[in-house]
């Protein structure tokens, strides 16, 4: 018995789907004609258009009407289809969302085999501009938003650090540019055993520091009342961007009253695992034993046990900043338990990071700034399940009035983007008297 080859039955398929879509359009087309004549509008021509939707690529007849100078495609409007589009909206979206996981190449060879359609690596930086602009339109879109409430929050986890990629602009050499990330939720709990997820958690990512920051502090101004019992609750690993102080400056801004900043326990652990792979084991047990009871006498004097074997000045200049660094961060090293907080949920940064490195580095990988920036927010917002949303969500046509009454952004109006703005951020106790708890 002859096996029939899955494609031809395939093709089949797709000679019929031509017919039945053809036919679609035209029972829609003779469907509006009443209303569009009622209207005022009159049947000029019908013209072919070429689409590529999910479903397939199809090549369709459909009737144009005009009225005056004004002109209305009732077949495009119903398939939600922009003018001069070779691609359907959920296409594109769907390439958006490929481009998070793999490479532009992967893409159309993944597309190639899913759908049989073939496109272009040029196809793929057009989905991804697409969400570009509309990342900037939501930005700007909450400056039209309804006022929500306030939530009236007891703890707030703020964490951050960044993530070096290969960039280039304006036409220089690929450098290392570091984007920025912040993570901001309010606590965590035990999805299931030893697994815990965070609650309310918002990403803030750019390739500027104070954008990300002003995003972050944006974001929880208009989104939490803070009050004298909040507590702030910060990690980082102390790089530059990330030290105590800018967080210090954080909790100002913010004016909470409570607040506690851990020296990142992942970073910490490295650094001193590093300096001590070279020597004596029992030295590196005492200083993670000294770390543990938060004792800098214990801790000093197993440093001093360390700098009684050092045998060069190279290996003391080396010891004296590995010594520096613990103990003039010493207070960050505390461990939760001793400051009346659970641990759960300090110290997620690095698994945050996680999706992002997997897309954006190694593999020889190099990016426009603007091409780093937008795929770092489609990155989030796809872990976020809000891809869909920046596509499809009601937004979109919340916002159209704004765009056409205006013809011109929010962000000419407040003079700002999501990645440079030059505002400062209005403080919030300029002031208050602050007291930081060590």
């Amino acid at each position: 018995m002859e096996v029939i080859q899955e494609s031809s039955i395939r093709e089949q398929f797709k000679s019929n789907n031509n017919t039945w879509f053809q036919n679609f359009i035209n029972e829609y087309d003779n469907k509006m004609e009443a209303t569009m004549k009622n209207k005022g509008y009159r049947c000029i021509h019908s013209m072919e258009r070429t689409v590529i939707f999910t479903f397939g690529e199809f090549t369709f007849r459909r009737k144009r009407w005009k009225k005056g100078s004004k002109w209305v495609v009732p077949v495009d409007t119903m398939l939600g289809l922009e003018k001069n589009t070779r691609y359907s909206l959920e296409f594109m979206y769907q390439v958006a969302c490929l481009s998070t996981l793999m490479s532009y190449d992967m893409v159309v060879k993944a597309i190639d085999l899913v759908y049989q359609v073939s496109i272009t690596k040029p196809s793929v930086v057009k989905a991804v501009k697409m969400c570009g602009e509309l990342i900037n339109e939501k930005n700007n879109y909450r400056y039209f938003n309804e006022y929500k409430p306030k939530e009236s929050i007891d703890i707030l986890y703020i964490e951050g650090d960044g993530v070096m990629v290969k960039a280039r602009e304006n036409g220089s050499d690929n450098k290392n540019f570091d984007l920025s990330h912040f993570v901001l939720h309010t606590g965590s709990y035990e999805e299931y055993k030893n697994r815990y997820k965070l609650d309310n958690k918002k990403e803030f990512i750019s390739m500027k520091n104070s954008s990300a920051r002003e995003q972050l502090i944006d974001y929880i101004y208009n989104t939490y009342q803070i009050t004298t019992k909040t507590i702030l609750v910060t990690n980082s690993d102390g790089g530059h961007g990330y030290t105590p102080y800018i967080f210090k400056e954080l909790a100002k801004d913010l004016n909470v009253k409570y607040h506690e900043h851990f020296w990142d326990e992942y970073h910490v652990n490295k650094l001193v695992k590093e300096y001590y792979k070279e020597m004596p084991i029992t030295l590196l047990e005492k200083v993670f034993k000294a770390l543990k009871k938060h004792s800098k006498s214990e801790l000093e004097m197993v440093l001093d046990t360390t700098e009684s074997i050092l045998t060069s000045e190279v290996e003391e200049e080396k010891f004296s900043i590995f010594k520096r660094k613990l103990l003039n961060n010493f207070q960050y090293l505390k461990p939760a338990k001793f400051r009346g907080l659970k641990p759960q949920g300090i110290g997620i940064m690095e698994s945050q990071h996680r999706k992002v490195t997997y897309r954006m580095k190694k593999r020889g990988m190099y990016w426009s700034k603007r091409g780093a920036s937008t795929m770092s927010q489609m990155i989030v917002l796809s872990y976020e399940g809000k891809l869909h949303d920046l596509f499809f969500g009601p937004w979109r046509k919340e916002y159209e009035p704004y765009k056409e009454i205006t013809n011109f952004s929010a962000a000419d109006i407040f003079n700002y983007s999501s990645d440079e703005r030059n505002y400062q951020l209005p403080k919030l106790a300029l002031n208050a008297t602050y007291r930081y708890k060590k």
